[in-house]
């Protein structure tokens, strides 16, 4: 396909835009604690816009160092010492062709007081959720002084080389505070009626007008809060609020969708259909002259160009997608759309950051964020030719061994199994996640295109290995799923992986041992195939350690079939019955009646794997499971890490 209208110069004021692709604003920890752009995080957007980005909109930019911190690291321009980085920044995406904007915003509500030690101000002291922490109505000084902090930031955005700037409207954050029925309960000429409700956002528009004159100016609002609660924004209500701003004189508007109430609606996990909030953008296109911008859950240069001819929108926003391949664009225009690292929806990025307070991570991009410290050009191309083996054909593996191949060894993959993907090949099977299967096809594309050799059905041991007379041995099997051989019975269970993969089908009631993502979504499959099911976990929680919105989306569908649960319980044995199991507060012995017993009791490492090889005088080195059981994300940034440092001994 030649995406002709992906890539058709667009404009936005009096600004032209390369192409109609526009990277999203999307936190990621990445500034210093003075809200600094670090050259961590200015190699993170060059590395964007050389990969042939239109327009970037960055992350969210503090305008309030006072009443507004969200967290610790977000990227500001409270301040006049945040220009000079901030320079640094521009014109290092403008050096690779592409334009980009700030995203001034101020949490009001949102903000942490922990970290301001102030009570956090909004337009009525609503809390965020109920019971949350209230915060401050503000006082009409209030809103002056914080009116001219986003007029300050905007000027020091045009002194640092910004094209323009985007005022931060969506997500209930402050601006959307006032838009909002819900949170905006005042009675004065900044609540009530539309034109009030919009008379926060008005003066500072104006106030960037009259300082700056047609700098471009983008607002982003929710164009729909999808939050069943009264006084959240329907979509008339988005609409009424998108004619407003355009008669206002803004230059493009930016839809998003959801509320703090509904996250989901903005960054949706996997279970989510791509387009599936097109409509709401599409009105917007419709019924304004402005150009719109929008994102729509887009995977791929092909959905993307039939958005864009379809009439969504006039410009379409890349997200996360620019997290797991910064070179989309440019391989879209190369015509190679199937060497695109497409973004799977697993949520890791927003673990990271909402869930743990740290710098966003990508499961498919190990560079992602650290590509200041991994840069293509210091990649040590010594491999000589010599042969190195990976052993195992899951993502691990082929990350490791694209990465050895592109230093110049000569790789050989040994997978025991007809195909290559590994545990992917069990984890795409459960509902809603059959695109993991891209992510075995493209890793396999790369390996392939490098020259690695790949051997399938082939059964790995030390002396096999030894035959090839390799200079490193990289084991990258994967984690075997625990089976505690002390506990009566245990052979009379089956394994979760076998269940979903169809080898070893339920029958009767089910008991489901362990709840980790492994064991939920292979509940939701025999719940789906009509069996009863109880579930037994040791935590005091079901689904323990999962991030909360793969959960929530998860257990939503699990929930109506109203399971048996039993937390803080552990297996004694496994009968010809069912289970007995131990309540692990009262040491109660239950015993709980099942035709089938099903194992997701977690994995282990293969530590005797690395000992034999070794002991075979190979130089051996486990990769991702195989040391640390874990999830994608970890096993290729250990497969990545382990490659490019490799040194043969």
């Amino acid at each position: 396909m030649a995406y002709k209208k992906l890539f058709e110069p667009g404009r936005i004021g009096g600004l032209t835009i390369r192409n109609r692709a526009v990277m999203s604003p999307m936190g990621t920890d990445l500034a210093d604690i003075r809200g600094n752009a670090t050259p961590r995080l200015i190699a993170y957007y060059t590395e964007r816009a050389k990969g042939g980005i239109g327009l970037i909109i960055n992350e969210y930019t503090g305008v309030d160092d006072v009443d507004s911190i969200p967290t610790q690291h977000n990227l500001r321009m409270a301040q006049d010492y945040n220009v000079q980085e901030a320079e640094e920044l521009t014109r290092s995406v403008h050096a690779y062709g592409a334009k980009i904007f700030a995203q001034l915003h101020h949490g009001g509500a949102t903000s942490k007081s922990a970290f301001t030690g102030r009570q956090n101000l909004s337009p009525s002291g609503v809390p965020m959720a109920p019971g949350g922490e209230v915060p401050r109505e503000m006082t009409l000084e209030d809103i002056k002084r914080v009116q001219e902090k986003f007029i300050a930031a905007a000027i020091r955005c045009k002194k640092a080389g910004y094209d323009g700037v985007e005022l931060h409207g969506a997500h209930s954050y402050l601006i959307a505070q006032f838009f909002s029925k819900y949170y905006n309960r005042r009675t004065d000429a900044y609540g009530g009626s539309l034109e009030n409700r919009c008379r926060f956002i008005d003066e500072i528009i104006a106030g960037i007008r009259a300082k700056l004159g047609r700098y471009p100016i983008s607002v982003r609002i929710c164009g729909d809060e999808m939050t069943d609660e009264p006084g959240f924004l329907t979509l008339e209500d988005g609409l009424e609020i998108g004619r407003h701003l355009e008669v206002q004189g803004i230059d493009c508007i930016n839809i998003s969708n959801g509320s703090s109430w509904n996250g989901n609606a903005n960054c949706e996990p996997f279970s989510y259909t791509p387009g599936w909030k097109k409509h709401v953008a599409k009105a917007f296109k419709e019924a304004l002259s402005i150009p719109v911008i929008a994102t729509n859950t887009i995977k791929d240069p092909d959905f993307a160009e039939s958005l864009l001819e379809e009439g969504v929108s006039d410009f379409v926003a890349l997200g996360r997608s620019q997290f797991a391949d910064p070179e989309f664009m440019n391989k879209a225009k190369a015509g190679r759309p199937e060497s695109i690292r497409k973004c799977i929806g697993c949520m890791y990025c927003r673990e990271r950051l909402l869930g743990n307070a740290m710098p966003v991570e990508c499961s498919l991009n190990p560079r992602l964020g650290r590509e200041y410290r991994y840069r293509w050009q210091d990649l040590q191309k010594n491999g000589n030719s010599r042969p190195v083996v990976v052993v195992g054909g899951g993502p691990g593996g082929l990350e490791c061994a694209v990465i050895l191949a592109k230093r110049g060894f000569a790789v050989t993959l040994l997978e025991k199994e007809a195909a290559l993907g590994g545990t992917l090949n069990i984890a795409k099977l459960p509902p809603h996640k059959a695109n993991l299967q891209d992510v075995t096809d493209v890793l396999a594309l790369e390996a392939r295109e490098l020259g690695v050799t790949v051997k399938l059905n082939t059964e790995a041991t030390p002396e096999t290995v030894a035959a090839l007379h390799p200079v490193g041995v990289f084991l990258a099997a994967g984690a075997p799923p625990v089976v505690p051989k002390s506990i009566p019975g245990i052979d009379k269970a089956v394994l979760a992986e076998d269940v979903i993969l169809g080898k070893a089908p339920c029958t009767g009631k089910v008991v489901l041992v362990g709840t980790g993502l492994t064991g939920l979504e292979c509940a939701e499959m025999i719940l789906e195939q009509g069996h009863s099911l109880a579930m037994v976990e040791m935590n005091p929680t079901v689904g323990q350690g999962i991030f909360g919105v793969v959960f929530n989306d998860i257990y939503s569908r699990i929930k109506p079939y109203d399971p048996e649960v039993y937390t803080s319980h552990r297996l004694t044995a496994v009968t010809d019955t069912g289970v007995t199991v131990e309540d692990m507060a009262t040491g109660e012995t239950k015993t709980i009646a099942a035709d089938t017993v099903v194992l997701a009791m977690g994995t282990h490492s293969q530590e005797a794997m690395e000992a034999s090889y070794r002991a075979a005088g190979l130089n051996a080195i486990l990769v991702g499971s195989a040391e640390m059981p874990g999830r994608i994300a970890g096993t290729t940034r250990d497969g990545f890490e382990k490659a490019w440092g490799f040194e043969a001994e």
